[in-house]
């Protein structure tokens, strides 16, 4: 007999498979049923199962998630997807996947799986021992590799111990999803979790065949991944070809940033910001691109004589929206290089670095775009000689559509929040929701959303749902078939007594005397 593990957020679909496998094949069992990722892995380890059917999108762990955390178990996984675009993830999703089923999912395709995963158990010998649950060593890279010296320094000696002994030399690779947000929207994709799995196992399948045979995949930050090579060096040949392959399968654009070579274990996190360094310069250069660490090290900002204090300066003032001290901070910044008699190259390294400084904040705001729409790229201003005057005049265009787009962007996303918000709750009024409730849907924390949500309406949310309410309820008491008690619930109110002593509150009038008044109003 073999069994299998259903995972799936929504009852409806557990509940059909749960009672469609056995008619299907008699030879399998529903041994569970999970509502996501998390409880799955805990069924799993209770019921070894052959095989687990599980949804993509479920909370608090998804699909691709459970996938992942899976391969340390002896269990084919078959991925349910609503996505009418999952074809562009066949590859990607295959590499860790026995297969996937697009809902809504057709009782001949679970059969031909049931079948198909049969055939591939073997016949002879039992299933392997069930493993500890795997410790999460990219929590564990992450919070050393970019913590400060001296910090998080209980994980060094356990995440030595994860590399070959006899590894000599080490390099830092790090990748960067192009246009990662703009992907969401994108009818092919819509799943960020989706996007990062793609890229990740086709760079999985690529780096041996570039030679990279011994490779760790540290962790994933937004859209970076992270990558440590051994004993080997990623060349800008072999990262231009790995570029090509994710761009083949996937359709992904990505940029790379590789570190010197590192010969001790103890030097990865100066590795890691080297690679995170070198990565920077696609914020001028654009997307698609190669950086070598030792190819921006002359424009490392520690370099002697560069006015760092200045560009730290007109940076704050153009987070804060301060166009008048960014401009100011500017002519001064060229006034203290000019006073250094410096040569046209170094001149033109400065000017870059302080570019670079500038598009980060467009870059962090998502605002690359909608700039480039309004001004020149930065490559038609190096791509030739230019005068001291002609920077300042492009760097304070630049600085002005910077924080106006800023203060565009803000407002718009305000604007958008606060609809979804006051949609979501005029479409739920009827219900018992909390201000957590509409905080998950705001993607904020209770708390913000609390001060956020009276500094746009000019009420509390409690303010706003009781006056909601209580104006649909004024209305509902126009029929006169409908009994008080009928309208409270009507209205997200189960007892009438709490529901008339807020509709007095609000109105002066019992609902009683009000339905009364209207009455005698309208004879």
């Amino acid at each position: 007999m073999y069994k299998v593990i259903v995972v799936d957020d929504e009852p409806r679909v557990r509940r059909g498979l749960q009672a469609l496998i056995p008619q299907l094949d008699t030879d399998w069992s529903v041994a569970g049923s999970a509502n996501n990722g998390i409880e799955a892995i805990e069924l799993v380890r209770k019921e070894t199962p052959d095989l687990v059917i599980t949804d993509i999108r479920m909370p608090l762990m998804n699909g691709l998630d459970l996938l992942s955390a899976l391969k340390e178990y002896p269990v084919h996984v078959v991925i349910l997807s609503g996505y009418g675009y999952f074809e562009y993830a066949q590859t990607a999703v295959k590499f860790g996947a026995f297969d996937y089923l697009l809902k809504p999912v057709k009782p001949a395709e679970i059969k031909s799986v049931l079948q198909r995963v049969k055939a591939n158990k073997q016949v002879e010998g039992s299933v392997a021992a069930i493993l500890p649950s795997p410790v999460n060593y990219s929590k564990w890279w992450r919070d050393w590799l970019s913590s400060e010296p001296g910090e998080a320094e209980e994980y060094k000696e356990k995440l030595r111990e994860q590399l070959p002994k006899q590894a000599a030399s080490f390099q830092l690779v790090a990748l960067e999803i192009d246009r990662y947000d703009d992907l969401m929207m994108d009818d092919q994709w819509g799943d960020k979790q989706l996007v990062l799995f793609a890229v990740r196992n086709v760079v999985h399948e690529i780096l041996p065949e570039l030679g990279a045979d011994s490779s760790t995949f540290l962790f994933s930050s937004g859209p970076q991944l992270f990558y440590l090579i051994n004993d080997g060096i990623c060349s800008h040949e072999q990262s231009t070809r790995l570029m090509e392959e994710v761009r083949k399968w996937v359709k992904i654009s990505i940029s790379i940033g590789v570190s010197a070579k590192v010969v001790a274990f103890e030097e990865l996190p100066a590795g890691f910001w080297q690679a995170k360094e070198a990565l920077q310069n696609k914020w001028i250069y654009g997307d698609g691109i190669v950086s070598a660490y030792e190819d921006v090290a002359m424009m490392n900002r520690r370099e002697p004589g560069y006015p760092a204090e200045l560009d730290e300066a007109i940076v704050r003032a153009v987070r804060s929206g301060e166009q008048t001290n960014a401009i100011y901070g500017l002519t001064s910044f060229m006034e203290r290089i000019k006073e250094g008699s410096i040569p046209f190259r170094l001149f033109r390294r400065f000017c870059l670095q302080l570019l670079a400084s500038i598009f980060r904040i467009v870059y962090e705001h998502k605002l690359n775009e909608i700039i480039l729409r309004q001004m020149n790229k930065p490559q038609d201003l190096f791509h030739r000689d230019f005068t001291a005057e002609e920077f300042v005049d492009f760097m304070s265009e630049l600085i002005g559509a910077v924080i106006k787009s800023m203060e565009w962007s803000t407002q718009q996303k305000q604007n958008r929040t606060i609809e979804k918000v006051i949609d979501f709750i005029r479409k739920n009024y009827t219900k018992d929701i909390s201000l957590d409730d509409i905080a998950v849907q705001a993607q904020m924390s209770s708390n913000y959303l609390s001060t956020f949500f009276k500094q746009e309406t000019g009420e509390t949310f409690i303010e706003y749902l009781t006056r909601l309410r209580v104006d649909k309820a004024k209305t509902l008491m126009m029929n006169a078939q409908l009994r008080l008690y009928e309208i409270a619930q009507m209205v997200g109110y189960q007892d009438v007594k709490y529901f008339s002593r807020l509709f007095k509150r609000m109105v002066g009038v019992t609902p009683a005397e009000y339905r009364q008044f209207f009455y005698r109003r309208e004879e």
